[in-house]
């Protein structure tokens, strides 16, 4: 949204730095076909439906990345206080929620690539146009209080939650973020992602690990005249971090072994904490 502003590793890791998960690619029969599917216990499992509270399936969203690395600085401070509060006031009800987080990096383990990750969710597309019309270069001139990164922002959909609603996840909440690149040449099978992956990685860890899912498919740039940059993110907020790291321990196998069955490339998953939030 212009104007609002690594070794063997897998999608649900509990490691704090960037992993990437290598994912041979394999045909869907031959993975359909293979002996204990992780999908097995998943079909009588419902899709992720609407949680209840503000985010809803079908609303737009936008995901916006900021750059870390040398030579990098965000200001958290100054976004969660100001960014975020001038934010608010501009755009009213033409945003259901706003969340900014930073990666969370253990002591002794590499910089992140990433700086921040802000979430935007947009009721209304159209009422949305307006408001970034009228304050969006306002928000894109105070960038340069808070970072000397350039953002980069693709238009997204909500497909699937469950869960605790959106509004319930405030600072300090931990949160495992997940992108998938999109390649022109990746078929990401959306419907399975969503209705048998994740389906399944709840019944596995369970919601005394999990406090909520989200997931949104990549539509295209802000502008509509670029593909995304992601065919899908997902938020996969913690709700204990103790019985999120050992459901991730005992079942880190079965979920790597079911990603070939939605798409060839490799997930990119980093823990990352809410550092401010607003809800309309």
């Amino acid at each position: 949204m212009p104007g609002l502003c690594c070794g063997a590793n897998d999608e649900v890791g509990v490691a704090n730095s960037v992993q990437e998960c290598s994912s041979p690619f394999v045909s869907r029969r031959q993975v359909l076909c293979a002996s204990g599917a992780f999908v097995a216990g998943a079909v009588a499992l419902p899709i992720l439906a609407d949680a209840a509270g503000g985010v809803s399936i079908g609303m737009r969203a936008y995901t916006a990345i900021f750059p870390g690395g040398t030579g990098v600085h965000f200001d958290y401070d100054y976004y969660r206080d100001r960014h975020l509060a001038v934010m608010q006031s501009l755009y009213g009800a033409a945003l259901t929620r706003v969340e900014m987080r930073k990666p969370v990096v253990a002591e002794g383990e590499p910089r992140s690539p990433y700086a921040a990750i802000v979430n935007f969710w947009i009721p209304d597309p159209e009422v949305f146009a307006k408001a970034s019309a009228a304050h969006g270069q306002a928000m894109v001139q105070d960038r340069a209080h808070f970072t000397n990164g350039e953002q980069t922002v693709q238009s997204e959909v909500v497909f699937g939650e469950t869960g605790k609603p959106a509004s319930a996840m405030g600072a300090g909440d931990r949160c495992l973020t997940v992108l998938y690149p999109h390649a022109p040449a990746d078929r990401f099978d959306h419907e399975y992602y969503r209705d048998h992956h994740l389906t399944s990685l709840i019944k596995l860890f369970g919601h005394e690990a999990i406090s909520r899912m989200e997931i949104r498919r990549g539509l295209s740039s802000p502008d509509g005249k670029n593909p995304p940059l992601y065919s899908c993110t997902a938020n996969i907020y913690v709700a204990d971090a103790q019985a999120f790291a050992a459901a991730a321990s005992t079942n880190h196998q079965r979920v790597v072994d079911d990603i070939p069955r939605f798409t060839s490339v490799s997930p990119v998953s980093f823990m990352t904490e809410v550092v401010g939030a607003f809800n309309a």
